[in-house]
């Protein structure tokens, strides 16, 4: 398996690539293998909320830090990024509440100039379908769906071992789908916006409501488990409406599997049971015919694992 490769490091003077994934608040980062074997992962802080250089900085400090002043070996950089990002400028397309500095922000140009390395760039949702894809829990599948759920909802499609983008890069954006009931208004401004009902932020403002303590997710799946019946109803609700939004990019992309990850999905099986009888609802029988439904398998470092066979990739076509 995959996760316990990742914990042996790669052999001394072979070729590696560079992986990063940035978020609002840590930057992963670590050397990967053709193979995704990973060295010397480590997080640090993003610095996204300082100014626009300064994830740029904390990119280059990673970098600098994980080739140890020497590039010898080093094919490459991938980075995966919140927002939609253009499959072919690398460019991040519109603006991203997790990058309050960025905005049609030029990051592959970017980043290139400011590390004199070859970068690739994508959405981290895409990156993390594509480690999932080809090394977790999809391995071996002809289409699969991985879908981040936490704070929001991210998802990436992958279909033969490639990235779907769609038109402009935002392919798989179903945690905007106008299936929510209405409970609270998405910061995207879609009307009746399912991110709300079927993410971790909304356990979290159903926590506050019930008084449960801390307002978090966790708390909401601890109270059902416990026999609260506010709180079961609470997490049936929820994963009512994220397996209709799941029912619907089904219905759309007829996958093999659907993997679900991200901090709201490690409550396991509370969260994947009557998610399954959901995607089972809102689905024809002949798209859940041998459908699986199952947990993420690369946890953590998806994203860095993703962003790393990104970058082998190019490596490859370019050679």
């Amino acid at each position: 398996m995959l996760l316990r490769c990742a914990a042996v490091s790669a052999s001394s003077g072979s070729r590696y690539a560079v992986g990063l994934d940035l978020g609002g608040t840590d930057l992963k980062a670590a050397r990967v293998s053709a193979d995704g074997r990973l060295e010397g992962f480590a997080k640090r802080p993003s610095r996204a909320a300082e100014s626009a250089e300064g994830p740029l900085e904390a990119i280059a400090e990673a970098v600098a830090a994980l080739t140890h002043g020497a590039r010898d070996g080093l094919i490459g950089v991938g980075l995966g990024s919140p927002g939609v990002i253009d499959p072919v400028t690398g460019s991040l397309a519109g603006p991203t509440p997790h990058l309050h500095f960025w905005e049609a922000f030029p990051l592959r140009e970017r980043l290139s100039q400011r590390l004199g390395l070859p970068v690739v760039v994508d959405n981290d949702a895409n990156l993390a379908a594509l480690a999932e894809h080809r090394l977790g829990a999809a391995r071996g599948a002809r289409v699969s769906i991985t879908v981040t759920v936490g704070t929001g909802i991210g998802a990436g499609i992958v279909v033969e071992g490639r990235v779907l983008h769609g038109a402009r890069g935002g392919a798989g954006e179903i945690g905007h789908l106008p299936l929510g009931r209405g409970g609270a208004p998405c910061r995207c401004g879609v009307p009746d916006c399912v991110e709300p009902d079927a993410s971790g932020s909304g356990l979290a403002r159903h926590a506050r409501e019930l008084g449960l303590s801390p307002a978090e997710a966790a708390t909401v799946f601890a109270a059902a488990e416990a026999g609260d019946p506010r709180a079961q109803a609470v997490v049936a609700a929820m994963a009512d409406r994220l397996g209709a939004a799941l029912g619907v990019a089904v219905s759309l992309i007829d996958p093999d599997v659907v993997v679900l990850g991200g901090g709201v999905a490690q409550a396991g099986e509370r969260l994947l049971e009557p998610v399954r009888a959901a995607v089972s609802r809102y689905t024809l029988a002949t798209h859940r015919e041998g459908l699986r439904v199952v947990a993420a398998a690369l946890g953590e470092r998806a994203g860095v694992i993703g962003a790393g066979l990104l970058a082998w990739d190019a490596a490859a076509r370019s050679a």
